[in-house]
């Protein structure tokens, strides 16, 4: 097997084509970061399957990377194998099995969640405060906030489009006193 020859051209040709495809920022900076550490470890050798695997063996063993984390990675490389077209470098992601429930340790509970709103308003922090509020009462994900308009709150409800699509249900979202600013009740 002779592999493939992976060059600073095609790199920076990926990066446009990531930003072309309209990927978030952040998506290609982690995208570009993944490629750029395989093309280290690569150190001059040609790209293979093996050489891909050997990379996927290194990230969980010696760097120690999460499952979750490995499978970015891999991800990044599977999106530039599909870019180049070498297909024959492609490989599989790790197996994890998901979580039914978060961890309880990592779960706020009502004191800590008043503890934390108190002190953001005790810092002047109205707006974080808010913030936290419409998160928890409505489980939405932090890069959903900027869907929870007043009119979505005037509305009853909001749709979310991300990666997938969530309705948030009337009972869940209501304004406090129509005189003051848009809030959300939590519990």
């Amino acid at each position: 097997m002779n592999g493939h020859c992976l060059t600073n051209e095609q790199i920076l040709a990926f990066s446009t084509a990531l930003f072309l495809a309209e990927r978030s920022q952040a998506t290609m900076e982690k995208y570009l970061r993944s490629v750029r550490a395989f093309s280290l470890f690569l150190d001059g050798q040609p790209v293979t399957k093996d050489t891909v695997m050997a990379w996927k063996k290194h990230l969980q063993r010696e760097e120690n990377y999460s499952p979750s984390t490995v499978n970015a990675s891999l991800a990044a490389l599977n999106y530039l194998f599909n870019f180049l077209g070498w297909t024959d470098c492609r490989t599989h992601y790790l197996k994890i099995q998901r979580r039914l429930f978060r961890e309880t340790g990592r779960e706020l509970d009502r004191t800590d969640y008043e503890k934390l709103i108190a002190a953001a308003l005790d810092l002047g922090r109205e707006r974080i405060a808010l913030v936290m509020e419409t998160i928890c009462a409505t489980g939405i994900r932090v890069g959903e906030v900027r869907y929870i308009t007043v009119e979505a709150v005037r509305a009853g409800s909001a749709t979310i489009s991300l990666s997938d699509i969530h309705i948030l249900p009337d009972h869940r979202i209501y304004i406090k006193n129509t005189d003051s600013p848009v809030r959300t009740r939590v519990f």
